[in-house]
C-alpha cells in the first residue's frame, strides 16, 4: 500500500500544525518553505483538511490555519480514510478480470488492507509528536 501524495502531505502538515503551541495562525508559505512542497498542493490540502475539521482556517488578509482539534483526537486511520480516494489495492474491474468470480486474491488483499488500517487505527496524531523537541529542531520551528 502506498499512500497518495495528498495523504502524505496532509500527515506532514498536521504534524507541523500540532507542534505549533497555542493558536498562532500558520501560513501556506510557512509550510511550503519547511517541506519544500508545491504551494498549490498545500493550498488544496489545507482547504480539504479545513473542510474535514482537522484544521481551522481563517481566510483573508492576516489569515492562515492552525490545528482544528486536539492531536489526541485525530486518529491516523480515519485521516487516511478521509484523504484517500480508494483503499482498494487492486481494481478487478479495470480492465475486467476473467478470474474475478472465483478469485481468492481479492479477499486476501482486502484482509491485508484491513490489517494495515487496523494498525493505523491504533494511533493518533498525538502519538506522532511525542518527540516534540526533536521534531521542532528538525523543522526549525522557532
Amino acid at each position: 500500500m502506498k499512500l497518495n501524495k495528498q495523504t502524505d502531505y496532509a500527515l506532514r502538515i498536521l504534524i507541523y500544525s500540532a507542534l505549533e503551541p497555542g493558536e498562532r495562525l500558520l501560513s501556506i508559505q510557512e509550510v511550503t518553505d519547511v517541506y519544500d512542497f508545491s504551494r498549490n498542493h498545500v493550498m488544496k490540502i489545507v482547504q480539504k483538511l479545513g473542510q474535514l475539521g482537522y484544521l481551522k482556517t481563517v481566510r483573508g488578509k492576516g489569515g492562515g490555519f492552525h490545528i482544528g482539534r486536539e492531536a489526541i483526537h485525530i486518529n491516523l486511520g480515519q485521516l487516511v480514510r478521509d484523504m484517500e480516494n480508494s483503499l482498494a489495492l487492486v481494481d478487478c474491474a479495470q480492465p475486467a478480470c476473467q478470474l474475478s468470480p472465483g478469485c481468492q486474491l481479492k479477499h486476501v488483499l482486502a484482509e491485508a488492507m484491513e490489517a494495515f488500517m487496523g494498525v493505523l487505527d491504533k494511533y493518533t496524531l498525538d502519538d506522532m509528536i511525542h518527540n516534540r523537541k526533536e521534531l521542532v529542531q528538525l523543522l526549525a520551528i522557532a
